[in-house]
C-alpha cells in the first residue's frame, strides 16, 4: 500500500511539472466543457440551418465523451513510456511491488480521473438539456467508458517502441475509435454492426439509449464490458511479454 501511494505521489509530481500533462489532465477537460458550451449557446443557433450536425447535441456529446477516456489513456501511456525509458519496468522485477500490481495501479490511476470528468461533463456541457438523459442509467456507462482508458494505454505501450511511435498509434487509434459515431450521424441502422469490432461501438449503443429514452439497454452494455475485459486481458499479456 505504501509503495502504491509513493507511485501516486510521484505521478502527481510528474504531471504538475510537465506542461503537456497539465494541459491534458486539467486544462483539456475545462476546454472541452467550454467548447461544448460555446457550440450549444452561440454557434449552433446561428448555423444550424446550414450545418445540422452542429445542433445534433446527442451526437456531439458522444464525440466529446469518447475523447475523455482517450486523452487520459494517452496520459497513462505517456507516463509508462517515460518509465520504460528510465528502465523502471526492469527495476520492478527486484522491487517489493510486483509488476502486475504496478500495471493495475497505473491503469486505475488515470481511470479515476477519467471517471470524475465523465461524471461532471454531462451536466456542465449543456448538450443534453432537451433529452431524456438519466444520470442513474449513465453511471454504468461511465464505468464502461473508463475501461477505455487502460485499453488505450495498453494499446499504445504494447506496440510503441518510443514516444514518436506512441503519438502515431494514438493518432491512428483516435481516428478509428471515432468511426462508430457515423452510425448515429448517417442513421446506419441496417449496417451499424460493421462497427461492432470497435470496442466503443457498444458503449455508444448503450449511451444512445440513455440519451434518447432515459433507460439503460443492458445488452450492448454487457457486451461492451465483456469485450473490453477480453481486450484488456489480451493487451495485458502482450505488454508483459514484450516488456
Amino acid at each position: 500500500m505504501v509503495n502504491v501511494l509513493t507511485l501516486a505521489v510521484n505521478d502527481l509530481r510528474n504531471i504538475l511539472r510537465d506542461k503537456f500533462l497539465i494541459f491534458a489532465s486539467i486544462l483539456y477537460p475545462i476546454m472541452m466543457i467550454t467548447i461544448a458550451r460555446i457550440i450549444r449557446h452561440f454557434i449552433a443557433p446561428r448555423v444550424e440551418n446550414m450545418f445540422p450536425l452542429v445542433s445534433n447535441y446527442p451526437v456531439l456529446f458522444m464525440i466529446f465523451t469518447i475523447f475523455i477516456p482517450i486523452i487520459f489513456g494517452f496520459i497513462t501511456a505517456f507516463l509508462i513510456m517515460d518509465e520504460k525509458d528510465e528502465h523502471l519496468l526492469t527495476v520492478l522485477r527486484v522491487m517489493p511491488i510486483s509488476r502486475n500490481t504496478y500495471l493495475i495501479y497505473r491503469m486505475l490511476f488515470m481511470s479515476i480521473f477519467s471517471f470524475i470528468v465523465l461524471l461532471i461533463f454531462p451536466r456542465l456541457s449543456g448538450l443534453l438539456i432537451d433529452t431524456q438523459f438519466s444520470y442513474i442509467s449513465y453511471l454504468p456507462i461511465a464505468v464502461l467508458f473508463c475501461l477505455f482508458t487502460p485499453f488505450i494505454a495498453l494499446l499504445v505501450t504494447s506496440f510503441a517502441q518510443n514516444k514518436v511511435q506512441a503519438f502515431a498509434i494514438f493518432k491512428m487509434s483516435g481516428t478509428v475509435f471515432i468511426l462508430p459515431i457515423l452510425t448515429f450521424i448517417l442513421h446506419l441502422d441496417d449496417i451499424k454492426y460493421i462497427f461492432s469490432p470497435i470496442p466503443n461501438f457498444w458503449t455508444f449503443m448503450a449511451l444512445d439509449s440513455v440519451i434518447k429514452e432515459g433507460t439503460l439497454d443492458v445488452l450492448p452494455l454487457g457486451i461492451g464490458f465483456v469485450y473490453h475485459i477480453i481486450l484488456l486481458a489480451l493487451l495485458f499479456y502482450i505488454f508483459n511479454k514484450k516488456n
